[in-house]
């Protein structure tokens, strides 16, 4: 969680800080939520289900981009749903969201060895 400094109180900013990690604390519980409908959303869920763990996670993503973690469940999940196009554009979005995290790059990395059909094209 970011530290900052509201420019209040420290009673006010402590407020506001706890605030912040409810914030996060509930959207953490919505993605766990849609994640779990229907037993777990997958190819064979009913459509409003995908569409309402998708629309949970693009949100959720929206209000906290620099948690890699999170770009590749959401990748693996439009991967079991979709296929690699789906999950490879979602790898591709997290990407332009935080360039620089490692981690994100390296899952990214060994999606993209693991799916490519293209041998060629892939360097040991």
């Amino acid at each position: 969680m970011a530290d900052y400094n509201y420019g209040g109180s420290e009673e006010e900013n402590a407020e506001l800080k706890k605030l912040e990690a409810d914030c996060f604390e509930t959207w953490e519980r919505l993605v766990r939520a849609a994640e779990a409908l229907e037993g777990g959303v997958n190819r064979n869920s009913n459509p409003q289900a995908i569409t309402t763990v998708r629309n949970v996670y693009d949100r959720f993503l929206a209000k906290f981009p620099l948690l890699f973690g999170y770009w590749k469940k959401y990748a693996d999940l439009e991967f079991s749903i979709t296929g690699t196009e789906a999950a490879d554009m979602v790898y591709e979005r997290g990407i332009a969201s935080i360039s620089p995290s490692v981690d994100l790059w390296t899952n990214y990395c060994s999606f993209k060895a693991e799916t490519s059909h293209d041998t060629d094209n892939i360097r040991e």
